[in-house]
């Protein structure tokens, strides 16, 4: 069969760092063009055609689909030009600025036919995936209570753009929050309202975001959880040193996840777990959840706590080979786009919203 020729828009480090490793790793699939406003870093990966103007790229023929991997702002405008051009759609998070623009793209996206996908990379950690079939064989039990952190210190590619409210929508909860609020939506559906508090630590003037936000939630399920999203914490890293928390406790069993040990859920289950005196014990994630089935990726090569990101590209291009988008789509990076979007809300009158 002819390999998938994907376009890539946007040149900085998400493009390098996952985008062209992934499609890479990927047999039926090619990078035909770059895209990006500087020509230089474009040229730099290495990667197919270098261009300037998104439009030239999806006007190629030779392009069938593409990565958007843009500041948040362009997001809208490049991936409703590249469904009008009949390519189908990767973006990065969060799907855009505000709710109204991500229900636009997700509309538009399912009017399509179309291929789309909301770049969710920590999903295919493969302790995530064990969590999620921890959670759907009922060896947790019913959810009661949910406790998930983002946290990290100030690194320096979070500032410039991520630090204007006009081309990110928000701080760290767009940046690194819509990733968490994503995963817990993955492992227990959907929050219902909430109530949120913000605040900007880091004295920059040319920043009108927050570096730190928490919320309560309510979830549609009746579980109640915790979130707390900072990269103003010292010493929790950054890159591929920052961490990741969430823990799920339910009526049968509690598990423990970190993205620092993406091999492994720290666990404790069934008649144990009715001990008070019972411990949470780690557990070795089943090889079968090492990867995504079918993806070319070797999960003993590389650094575990990245390489399980390239699965995304392999994930993206069967899609396209299938016919249909899958989770997660862009109406998944909607569901969170409301999260976002009533957090945001909630800090401004102080009080619960309904998301």
């Amino acid at each position: 069969m002819k390999k998938l020729q994907v376009g890539i828009i946007g040149a900085g480090g998400v493009a390098r760092t996952i985008h062209v490793p992934g499609l890479r790793m990927c047999p039926e699939a090619g990078i035909a063009a770059v895209c990006d406003e500087n020509i230089g870093a474009a040229r730099a990966l290495e990667a197919g055609e270098a261009v300037t103007s998104y439009p030239e790229l999806l006007a190629r023929r030779d392009v069938d689909a593409v990565v958007v991997a843009t500041p948040n702002y362009l997001h809208r405008e490049i991936a409703l030009a590249a469904l009008e051009a009949g390519k189908h759609v990767l973006c990065e998070k969060p799907l855009a600025l505000n709710l109204a623009e991500a229900r636009e793209m997700a509309d538009a996206a399912e009017r399509s036919g179309l291929v789309h996908m909301t770049a969710f990379t920590y999903r295919y950690a493969p302790a995530i995936q064990y969590l999620r079939h921890l959670v759907d064989t009922g060896e947790l039990g019913r959810i009661r209570t949910v406790r998930a952190a983002y946290l990290m210190a100030l690194s320096k590619h979070l500032l410039g753009w991520r630090s204007t409210r006009r081309q990110a929508g928000s701080g760290v909860l767009a940046d690194i929050g819509s990733h968490l609020i994503h995963l817990v939506q993955f492992l227990c559906g959907d929050i219902a309202a909430l109530s949120a508090s913000q605040r900007r630590f880091r004295d920059d003037p040319a920043s009108d975001v927050e570096d730190w936000i928490a919320f309560l939630a309510e979830f549609e399920s009746g579980a109640r959880g915790t979130f707390e999203i900072s990269r103003v914490c010292a010493g929790r890293g950054a890159g591929i040193t920052e961490d990741i928390f969430i823990e799920l406790y339910g009526t049968q069993g509690s598990a423990l996840f970190s993205l620092q040990d993406p091999w492994g859920v720290r666990v404790l289950s069934g008649e144990a777990a009715e001990d008070p005196s019972s411990v949470l014990e780690r557990r070795a994630v089943p090889e079968q959840f090492l990867k995504l089935p079918g993806s070319p990726r070797d999960p003993n090569q590389g650094d575990p706590r990245w390489g399980y990101r390239y699965d995304q590209a392999f994930q993206f291009v069967e899609s396209v080979r299938l016919g249909k988008p899958r989770a997660p789509s862009f109406t998944d990076g909607l569901r969170c786009q409301a999260v976002l979007e009533a957090a945001l809300q909630s800090c401004e009158t102080r009080g619960w919203v309904k998301v």
